[in-house]
């Protein structure tokens, strides 16, 4: 079997026969390979695909976007894929993925990190380079650990001075561990895709779909708890393999499942006065603890300022789907800490992060 003999840098390595060179990055999806004795490599493996899952949420048009933006663009597409784990942030990936081989784009997986790597990524053809959970690969140097900042050798890779067009596509799952230099940086990350909870019109179309056989009542009390509870595409799984038959009872199915409030969840509180005024912010709180313990938000306009605390025992769940605190409940101050001349009407929570709150018939 003959040899083939490759000089780079003043040294000559002896392969076989099996040896191909190539001019161009070949189309395929690679991994990279760390050695610290033969250094950066790619390494084949299986093309990322969908396959026969459906996609909700309409992501196949955010990713007609991305591709539409990159074949107009000069230089470098950022995009960054935010959300908690279980959004569909790594099917949105696979979709991206699928779409650059379809383009004839090589796909090449970022999965660990060592010192030389911006380099190495520098030196290859146009592609799509993904890393999976950016931060939790690269350290941000905010961490309790007083970890070095990995993330920021990449800024001038993402500013695309390289002569080499590409696209680069990361996911977060927590954006406050995400370099300054990064975030709100669209000459970096030209997106920002959030992928959010799915809200009531999701869920009747993912159950819809996945348990055709449910009672059409018990698929609208999913729809509602998830005006409650944060629902992830995992837990929606779940519910839909135990309500598939026409006898399958919701409350019954969820109070067995593996889904519980057990974390505190950002919710939007409006206090609407009889005039029309409305005053509101966004505040942490775990409405599923129905305990005691008060808990106090501050509400404040140009024109108004409102203390009041409540017990979340005395929160109420409305039929509709609705969360509301009854206002003879509350403990309510003023900005001189004294009982207020007026109080609202009315105040709503409503739980963020959904893209849909719609409660059409």
């Amino acid at each position: 079997m003959s040899s083939t003999y490759i000089e780079t840098g003043g040294q000559v390595r002896v392969y076989d026969s099996a040896v191909k060179a190539h001019d161009r990055l070949p189309l395929g999806t690679y991994r990279v390979r760390f050695s610290s004795k033969e250094g950066f490599s790619l390494v084949r493996t299986a093309d990322l695909a969908v396959g026969a899952e459906k996609v909700y949420g309409q992501r196949e048009a955010k990713v007609d976007k991305i591709f539409r933006t990159y074949a107009r663009l000069d230089r470098n597409l950022g995009v960054m894929l935010s959300g908690n784990k279980g959004q569909g942030k790594s099917m949105f990936l696979r979709m991206v993925a699928e779409r650059a081989i379809a383009q004839e784009l090589p796909v090449v997986l970022v999965t660990e990190d060592a010192d030389g790597i911006v380099d190495f990524l520098d030196t290859l053809d146009e592609c799509l380079v993904i890393f999976d959970e950016f931060e939790k690969v690269f350290a941000s140097g905010r961490g309790h650990l007083a970890e070095p900042n990995r993330q920021n050798q990449f800024l001038t890779l993402f500013d695309g001075m390289s002569s080499v067009r590409r696209i680069y596509c990361v996911t977060v799952n927590d954006v406050q561990d995400v370099s300054h230099y990064i975030v709100n940086r669209p000459g970096r990350f030209h997106y920002h895709m959030r992928f959010d909870y799915p809200g009531p019109d999701e869920v009747r179309e993912y159950l819809a779909d996945q348990a055709p056989h449910a009672a059409p009542s018990e698929v609208e009390n999913a729809a509602l708890f998830s005006r409650r509870v944060n629902l992830t595409y995992d837990h929606l799984r779940a519910i839909a393999f135990e309500m598939n038959h026409p006898e399958a009872k919701f409350s019954e199915i969820v109070e067995d499942l593996n889904i519980k409030a057990i974390e505190p969840s950002t919710y939007r509180v409006e206090a609407k006065y009889p005039d029309g005024t409305i005053l509101a912010d966004e505040s942490v709180l775990n409405l599923h603890e129905r305990s005691d313990v008060q808990r106090t938000i501050e509400l404040r306009s140009t024109q108004r300022t409102l203390f009041f605390s409540f017990a979340p025992r005395d929160v109420v769940f409305e039929d509709d789907g609705s969360i509301s605190i009854p206002v003879h409940t509350i403990d309510a101050m003023d900005e001189d800490e004294e009982m207020p001349d007026e109080l609202p009407a009315r105040i709503t929570l409503t739980l963020v992060g959904q893209v849909s709150y719609s409660f059409d018939r």
